[in-house]
């Protein structure tokens, strides 16, 4: 199939492959001026236009899933099997639209019929947005130092999110300020404990589990204060909402690593 323009998220955006986070900020910012459905009296192509221009940044901006793009890309895939396999990702919550709905609400009220669009429409809303995606760019480049003067930011705006805090402890593990790491993933249980069903969280879990066998007996102390695991207290109604959002999540994760094996295949061949 040939890669055309409408397919390849970067010709979408207007930016080189290699480009960094600024350059695709730019890109996004200076595109959905020129393409907004508010300056085009809701013209539905103006609408489709925009969506795909959102599509393009959600998917480049979010580190993990631009590496997956990319290497469906040299793997002599097409750019549009390129652009599913970068809709994988690993949760940090309980499923992947668990982590999709945390990130979309950046207050402490969850927005009725909300979904990217619609929120990338607030400009408020879009600074957050983007200042996250920023804050994870930098994480996961390892400049660990400006990652966290982000986070504190987004936290000082919403300091609800779950996934706020949770960069916030990774970074700060990172840093070796395992007190202040241990604080934040602790929040982090104590706010999936209010969510509705509420949230395990068990990658968070895991996090706590490894901090506190560095530290030794404080850790094993600050363990026995960590909040309990929540199953208990979800409804027999919301138990099972919450396992069919895991077998979803389990499913989509499935899909992604068939897709992985197969692109390894063609690799080798």
């Amino acid at each position: 199939m040939k890669k055309t323009p409408t397919d390849d998220l970067y010709a979408i955006l207007g930016v080189e492959r290699r480009c960094s986070f600024q350059a695709l900020k730019r890109a996004y910012y200076r595109q959905a001026k020129q393409c907004h459905p508010d300056r085009f009296q809701g013209d539905p192509a103006k609408e489709e236009e925009f969506k795909r221009l959102v599509n393009a940044f959600d998917v480049l901006s979010d580190p993990p899933r631009r590496r997956e793009y990319d290497e469906a890309l040299h793997s002599r895939t097409t750019v549009s099997q390129a652009a599913a396999f970068a809709k994988s990702a690993h949760a940090i919550l309980d499923s992947v639209a668990d982590d999709i709905l945390e990130e979309l609400i950046v207050g402490n009220s969850i927005p009725r019929n909300t979904n990217l669009q619609r929120l990338m429409l607030d400009l408020t809303n879009t600074e957050r947005f983007v200042t996250f995606r920023e804050a994870k760019d930098l994480f996961y480049r390892r400049h660990y130092r400006e990652a966290g003067s982000l986070l504190r930011k987004l936290l000082r705006w919403s300091p609800g999110n779950i996934l706020y805090h949770y960069y916030m402890g990774e970074t700060a593990a990172k840093l070796g300020r395992y007190g202040k790491a241990r604080k934040h993933l602790c929040i982090c249980l104590r706010l999936g404990l209010l969510r509705s069903p509420p949230q395990c969280l068990p990658r968070v879990r895991k996090r706590l589990e490894k901090l506190h066998k560095k530290q030794g007996r404080l850790g094993k102390l600050f363990a026995l204060l960590t909040p309990p695991e929540p199953q208990l207290l979800i409804s027999p109604s919301e138990r099972s909402r919450s396992q069919l959002d895991r077998t979803v999540s389990r499913m989509l994760s499935r899909q992604g690593g068939k897709a992985r094996k197969k692109k390894r295949k063609r690799l080798k061949e």
